[in-house]
């Protein structure tokens, strides 16, 4: 591009012609006005163009190359201010000195440069790449070269980016052609068959375990359709399973007795995809065998205990529940389903003793045995033996409720025994000579010269009629009396006490109640159980303090009649509790401790039993009588 700028300072400086060509000279003054207007117009375009042009742009001396002007775009993106480029070289703002050279010798060779690449220095020190053209102009009769730039910075980094991207997608190709070729020959040489089918069901891949099942070589087995090189599995599951695969398009696995070698198991796992299905062979023929043996193994000792009536479950080393047979199930009325994989502290509340012996058992590895009162079980004794095994240990257990039951009462009746005995000996060897003694005391009483000594006699005689009372109950320990039970209601007998109980509770400063249930009749000895309400209901009168209120109640449960007597007294200590109805023990001052004993016979003699529930809140005794078939 070249122009020619026609400063107005050399129109208007022109001298005028003579008068005498006034004409021609007026008229050649307004042809030149026409020029000037239609030159000043092509500037003011050229200006504006300059100035408002998407591309930078520089004007330069040729003589000193120095810039004369720059346009807006060429200072917004290099950061400069117009004072820092007018009159500067492009070298002192920054453009590297080679390219400015070599820029200027193309332009004196070639009249223009032209596309060529050079570098962007902005005044902040970052750079970038432009395109740069160039070609001479004249303005103001000077000599001056016209530059445009086109800043390809973002394209050249977009390009370099490519670059990289492309350098980096090659060698993931090479380090993928690299990978497959490791994996080829890994599949070719593993001990299990693989082979891969196309759409059709064509033999397109075959390792060497492959060649060996199919008894044929590779070269015969390419390209061959599958069911045509394995005829028999037509119409066999083993078919079924592949046409699956291939019809949902979801890996299959599946286990297979060999259709060319039928004495070995496989495991055949089938990979469809959009290319055909990849099949994999595994032999698991000793996992098969090894496996039989072990279910046959695993159902033996599933039946044996199953059949056990011992209760027996396992726990792993975290206390899960590993196994449990049908015995224990019955006793926690639960299903093993519902208790394995869970810890034993969630499926219930173990004893704190039975949970150290399970932890001894696992931790150090050594047998326990130990006998436990489950309260999950209702309150019931148990024997556990529990052994430590690989995976955590088992346990064994047993319901030994009677036994216990059993030995208490052993142990009563041993100390009945013991008491008969020794009321046998105390009826003849010392009841005979109270009387005697109690007979001479009455006729030395009598005499009047022992009138004074009356008080005295009359003491003696009143500890010998006790003493005498203490072991007529003795005796009746022992004695088997001649009783006569009837059909009758309970809740007679205890209203025809009630005014007597009623008296002796308003005399102690105490209340009573007595709240009749609907019962049956039971067959009952009437004066055993009033001599048992009796001694029951004194018992709870004296264990309260005053204003303390006795309840009797008498309720039907499931085939039980109940007479419950509660007081509100300090209850039985813990320690005592397992020594109520012992003969001789009691904890009053003037107690001989035979009236629960008593009491406890006579439950007996009615097949009922007494059971006792006592707090600091108070005690509650339960007879609980059986209602005989022929009544209920």
């Amino acid at each position: 591009m070249r122009a020619e700028f026609i400063r107005e300072a050399d129109f208007y400086g022109s001298h005028m012609p003579n008068n005498e060509d006034s004409s021609e000279a007026i008229k050649a003054v307004t042809d030149g006005n026409k020029e000037q207007d239609s030159l000043r117009s092509a500037i003011e375009r050229f200006s504006k163009a300059f100035q408002l042009g998407p591309h930078m742009m520089t004007i330069i001396r040729e003589p000193d190359y120095r810039y004369v002007d720059v346009n807006l775009r060429f200072l917004e993106t290099k950061g400069f201010n117009r004072e820092d480029v007018i009159g500067k070289t492009p070298i002192e703002i920054g453009v590297p000195e080679n390219e400015f050279r070599e820029q200027i010798e193309i332009l004196e060779a070639q009249g223009a440069v032209q596309n060529y690449e050079g570098s962007l220095i902005m005044k902040n020190g970052s750079t970038g790449t432009v395109i740069v053209s160039a070609e001479k102009i004249q303005m103001d009769n000077q000599r001056c070269i016209l530059f445009a730039y086109n800043d390809i910075t973002e394209m050249k980094r977009m390009q370099m980016d490519k670059v990289i991207q492309l350098s980096k997608n090659l060698k993931l190709e090479e380090d993928l052609s690299r990978s497959n070729q490791l994996i080829a020959d890994s599949i070719n040489n593993i001990q299990d068959g693989f082979y891969v089918l196309d759409n059709q069901w064509n033999l397109t891949y075959v390792n060497k375990r492959a060649e060996e099942l199919f008894l044929k070589t590779r070269e015969e087995l390419i390209g061959k359709v599958f069911w045509q090189v394995l005829p028999q599995a037509r119409g066999t599951l083993f078919e079924v399973n592949l046409q699956d695969a291939k019809k949902v398009g979801l890996p299959t696995i599946f286990e297979s007795l060999g259709l060319i070698h039928q004495d070995t198991w496989f495991e055949v796992t089938a990979y469809p995809s959009q290319f055909g299905m990849s099949v994999y062979y595994r032999d698991i023929t000793d996992r098969k065998l090894s496996r039989k043996k072990l279910i046959k193994s695993q159902k033996e000792t599933a039946l044996i205990l199953a059949s056990m009536t011992d209760c027996f479950f396992a726990l792993d080393k975290n206390l899960q529940f590993t196994h449990i047979n049908r015995a224990a199930e019955i006793a926690f009325g639960k299903s093993g389903n519902a208790w394995l994989g869970k810890k034993i502290t969630e499926v219930c509340r173990p004893d704190a003793i039975a949970l150290q012996h399970y932890q001894e058992v696992i931790n150090e590895r050594k047998p326990v045995s130990f006998e436990i009162l489950s309260e999950v079980l209702g309150n019931k004794w148990l024997e556990i033996n529990a052994y430590p095994i690989d995976s955590g240990m088992s346990c064994y257990f047993r319901d030994i409720t009677d036994r216990k039951i059993a030995d208490k009462e052993f142990a009563r009746l041993e100390s009945l025994n013991l008491v008969g005995q020794l009321a046998a000996v105390i009826g003849h060897e010392i009841r005979n000579p109270m009387t005697t003694v109690r007979g001479y005391l009455q006729l030395l009483g009598a005499r009047p010269v022992n009138v004074a000594l009356t008080p005295t006699f009359d003491l003696m005689i009143s500890e010998l009629d006790r003493a005498n009372s203490i072991i007529t109950k003795f005796l009746s320990l022992t004695q088997t009396k001649e009783t006569k039970p009837k059909v009758q209601d309970l809740n007679d007998i205890i209203s025809n006490l009630y005014p007597l109980i009623e008296a002796d509770t308003f005399t102690r400063n105490k209340q009573i109640s007595f709240t009749p249930g609907k019962i049956p009749n039971l067959v009952l000895d009437e004066k055993g159980i009033t001599q048992l309400v009796l001694n029951l209901t004194r018992n709870g009168l004296e264990a309260m303090h005053r204003n303390g209120c006795l309840r009797v109640n008498s309720y039907v449960e499931e085939d039980r009649v109940v007479l419950a007597i509660e007081d509100e007294g300090d209850g039985i200590p813990t320690e005592n509790m397992s020594k109520i109805g012992t003969p001789f023990f009691t904890t009053k001052d003037n107690g001989t401790g035979l009236g629960l004993a008593t009491c406890y016979k006579i439950a007996a003699a009615h097949n009922a039993k007494i059971r006792f529930d006592s707090s600091s809140r108070g005690t509650t005794v339960f007879i609980c009588f059986p209602i005989p078939e022929i009544i209920a």
